[in-house]
Parts: C-alpha cells; sequence; structure tokens
C-alpha cells in the first residue's frame, strides 16, 4: 500500500505514473507479449544464451540484475538486445545493473514486499526525477485484492518475471527459460547472502515446476 501512495502521489508529475496509464500499461505489454517468441531471463543467464534467443527473434523480460548481461556484449549487439527488451522485473535492488534500464525507459514491474521498503523508495525517487521516467507496473503479493497493482505470482524476482507472462496470457510451455538456475547463486544477482538465496531459488524452482505442471495437463 504505500509503494501504490508513493507511486500515486508522484502521478501528477509523473503522467504515465496514474492508474490509469498503469493500465494501458498492462494492456500495451500484453499485446507486445503475445506478439511473437518471449524469454524470460534469470540470473544465472550466460551470453549464448542470450544470443542464441536473439537470433531466434525472441523479445526479453529480464528479471532485476539479469539485465546486466547485456553489458557484456558490444554495442552493436547491445542496441538489438535493448531494442527486443520489454521490460524488467524488479524488486529494486539489482543495481547498479537496473539502473541503465531506466535509463533507456525500459517498462520496471515493481514489486513491493516485506523487507524492501527502501530499496523501492530509492528507486522510485530517482526514476521519478528523470526528463523521462520508465513506465511502470506495481506488483504484490498478498491475499488481498488491491487496485492498481497486480499479483501475478511467483516468489523471487525470477519465477514472478514467468508468472507475470503466463498471467498476461502467454503459454508457460512457450516461454523460453534462460538463466535459470536453483543449483548456485547467478552471477547477476542481486546484493544477497548467497546461503539464504539458495534456499529461495528453491521455491523458485518449486513455483517453475509446478507452473510446468499445470502447463503439460
Amino acid at each position: 500500500m504505500m509503494l501504490l501512495q508513493n507511486v500515486n502521489s508522484l502521478s501528477s508529475k509523473v503522467p504515465d505514473w496514474t492508474e490509469e496509464e498503469r493500465e494501458n500499461s498492462i494492456t500495451s505489454l500484453q499485446e507486445r507479449l503475445l506478439n511473437g517468441p518471449i524469454a524470460a531471463v534469470g540470473a544465472a543467464v550466460n551470453s549464448d544464451e542470450i544470443l542464441s534467443a536473439l537470433n531466434s527473434d525472441h523479445r526479453f523480460i529480464f528479471a532485476d540484475g539479469s539485465i546486466g548481461i547485456i553489458q557484456k556484449f558490444e554495442k552493436e549487439i547491445r542496441e538489438k538486445i535493448w531494442s527486443k527488451t520489454l521490460a524488467l522485473v524488479t524488486d529494486a535492488d539489482g543495481h547498479p545493473y537496473i539502473s541503465q534500464a531506466a535509463e533507456r525507459k525500459i517498462m520496471h514491474i515493481l514489486h513491493a514486499h516485506g523487507d524492501n521498503e527502501e530499496d523501492w523508495a530509492k528507486l522510485v525517487k530517482e526514476i521519478s526525477e528523470m526528463k523521462a521516467p520508465p513506465r511502470l507496473i506495481l506488483t504484490h503479493q498478498t491475499p488481498d485484492r488491491i487496485e492498481g497493482m497486480l499479483n501475478p505470482g511467483g516468489f523471487t524476482d525470477g519465477d514472478r518475471t514467468i508468472c507475470l507472462i503466463g498471467f498476461l496470457g502467454v503459454p508457460i510451455s512457450q516461454i523460453s527459460l534462460l538463466g535459470y538456475r536453483s543449483d548456485i547463486v547467478g552471477q547477476w544477482s542481486g546484493a544477497t547472502d548467497p546461503e539464504r538465496k539458495l534456499r529461495k531459488l528453491i521455491f523458485m524452482q518449486e513455483v517453475i515446476d509446478r507452473l510446468l505442471e499445470g502447463a503439460s495437463k
């Protein structure tokens, strides 16, 4: 609720952040998702996976810090990847990489959870002061329906990315998963405790497994 109130209070300064425009952002993202192959990108992604998806004309939705992989490529390839990037799913701790997405006006799917208030508050303040702030969609994970926010499911940024794509109508079986590992902490993970992160990745894998199981029925 605090995230929602914060963004609503800034919408007079950032017209794209009004509730109506955030709904339009959801519609726009949904249309683009259904317009060809889509890849969800997780924190253990490597360059070969990105190049393979790029060559097969996939569009990308990046989970938080995984968007940092783009800087590994030469300029021409970087520009192609950016042009194919539809959104960034983030809980605002994937620094310094997520700032690059804001500068590129990549849509942010911003998530509020129990212990990231300071992170999202800092991010919202920073991007609201940009000359051309990115569009926002707000997500939460509570039992309640909250007008102006979505609860697509998921536990980490990685599986929330997959859940969001499925939530907006792409069959789970048709989503290419890049850099999804539950046995290691990916190099593009945000600042985290490795042992705790590995425990969280077990939950992530269970979410993915259940989604795939449901898709096969």
